[in-house]
């Protein structure tokens, strides 16, 4: 496919790793969804003479660094079930463990000695900076105990039963309970969450946003760590999160009651919470935020094959910095920028010029302004996105000057009178340090665009989702 379109950018080309077995490539798909393309990557190796793999796959947004081991690993039969826990336990969670750590170790040390292939050829496109505010998140998915937990259990999801009170080599010592998982490093500073098969696929696809997993994360740790908790399968953890979540609240797990010091979550609790009727509501409304994944991923697609028509920045690097404030909405707001454009695109005419604004009361100091301009067939395509860019670009200073509170601004420029809004650009412009020369360019765009008729009153309109639509048409 990628053969037929011309390359403009072949410096910009990623080829990435797919995963080196079936369940890494399942990994690696998963991950491209939740934490879009951009920022995921396979299979990376550390740039030394054996090509040693780092890690199954590494995420690198911000100041997050996740890193995931993945280990699919026999669970043997030999009469003794403690000893099956334990060779399983070593093999599956105690290996994943030790690269987690050393890949941790590796990335904080060698930052700059990271490929994307086994070869050592290709240079890992992030630069990465350690600093006192980089957060480093472990994660272990384990395959292969789901049916012989299931057996152990006489039923249940196959998920392992979490008890956080089991530490370390409890996990496998002389009274080690089959099919437990508690806190495999007592180190705080090296935490390290267990998924399984019952729960990691489960964990990615509810939570298919980097703001939403991560801060899953998050509140799982402090849970973990401040909590007595058990819990029949990390799916109820998961269901309890996604409660909150659906009721507005996001951070649920971090608010338990103070006087609660121990957590017990039985049954079959996520099952119970995707039959409720406000799950099912949930879902179907989340529905169109997805429009918002598609249009970063198309986007992203085009970046990693050096397809883009036309890019500001000559480095991955620098086009991910354009995209990170888009990439990192959680699915709810996601739902509201997607409601906001779309309902924008079908109410504009065809032949309008249009923009709209959208300001998030929850984050005062980001606007996404959405512009769209129609094309005539007979001007060529690079003759009208480069007018396109350059009207986006004054729009968004215009609307720095209108709304001086706003910091950040995010402009998308669409075609009007595309209904399959064949093209996009996208502009991002940190104004927090506005200067006078700019105010006075702004002023000077303004009364321009006011002079020739291409700004109006802009219109301000109450949005039910709680976000506040600034409308303008002409």
């Amino acid at each position: 496919m990628i053969e037929s379109f011309h390359i403009n950018y072949p410096e910009m080309v990623v080829q990435k790793s797919k995963g080196l077995t079936e369940s890494e490539e399942k990994l690696a798909t998963l991950g491209y969804r939740t934490f879009l393309q951009l920022w995921s990557y396979p299979n990376p190796y550390k740039m030394q003479d054996n090509g040693q793999e780092l890690c199954d796959m590494l995420v690198v947004f911000d100041n997050h660094i996740i890193i995931f081991s993945d280990k699919d690993c026999l669970y043997r039969k030999s009469g003794d079930p403690q000893v099956d826990w334990r060779r399983w336990y070593k093999a599956a969670i105690h290996k994943s463990v030790r690269q987690l750590v050393g890949a941790k170790n590796w990335i904080t040390n060698h930052p700059d000695r990271i490929a994307i292939d086994a070869k050592c050829k290709k240079k890992f496109p992030f630069k990465i900076e350690i600093t006192k505010d980089t957060k480093f998140h472990l994660i272990a998915v384990a395959h292969g105990a789901s049916e012989r937990c299931k057996e152990h259990f006489s039923g249940g999801d196959g998920g392992l039963c979490i008890n956080n009170q089991i530490v370390e080599n409890m996990h496998i010592g002389s009274n080690c309970q089959p099919f437990y998982i508690g806190q495999v490093l007592a180190d705080e500073q090296n935490f390290v969450h267990v998924f399984d098969d019952a729960s990691y696929a489960n964990i990615l696809q509810e939570l298919d946003t980097i703001q939403d997993f991560i801060r899953y994360l998050e509140a799982r740790k402090e849970l973990l760590l401040t909590k007595a908790v058990f819990a029949e399968s990390e799916n109820n953890i998961l269901a309890l999160h996604i409660q909150g979540v659906i009721r507005g609240n996001a951070h649920h797990l971090q608010i338990l009651s103070e006087d609660c010091n121990i957590v017990t979550l039985t049954g079959q609790m996520l099952e119970d919470v995707k039959q409720s009727p406000q799950y099912i509501s949930w879902k179907k409304k989340m529905f169109v935020s997805y429009f918002w994944d598609e249009m970063l991923q198309k986007t992203f697609f085009f970046i990693e094959n050096g397809l883009s028509s036309y890019i500001s920045h000559p480095t991955v690097q620098d086009q991910s910095r354009l995209f990170e404030r888009m990439a990192s909405e959680d699915r709810a707001h996601r739902y509201v920028l997607a409601t906001g454009f779309l309902s924008f695109l079908s109410s504009v005419d065809p032949d309008v010029r249009g923009t709209r604004i959208i300001c998030d009361p929850d984050n005062p100091d980001t606007a996404y302004l959405l512009f769209l301009l129609p094309r005539k067939e007979s001007i060529e395509d690079s003759v009208y996105r480069d007018v396109r860019r350059g009207m986006l670009v004054d729009y968004c200073m215009i609307a720095k000057l209108d709304y001086p509170p706003i910091q950040h601004i995010v402009g998308v420029a669409l075609e009007s009178n595309s209904k399959e809004y064949s093209s996009e650009d996208f502009v991002y412009l940190d104004v927090t340090n506005w200067t006078d020369e700019q105010q006075q360019e702004a002023l000077s765009l303004k009364m321009e665009y006011q002079r020739i008729g291409a700004l109006a009153t802009r219109l301000r309109n109450e949005r039910h989702f709680d976000f506040k639509s600034l409308e303008r048409s002409y």
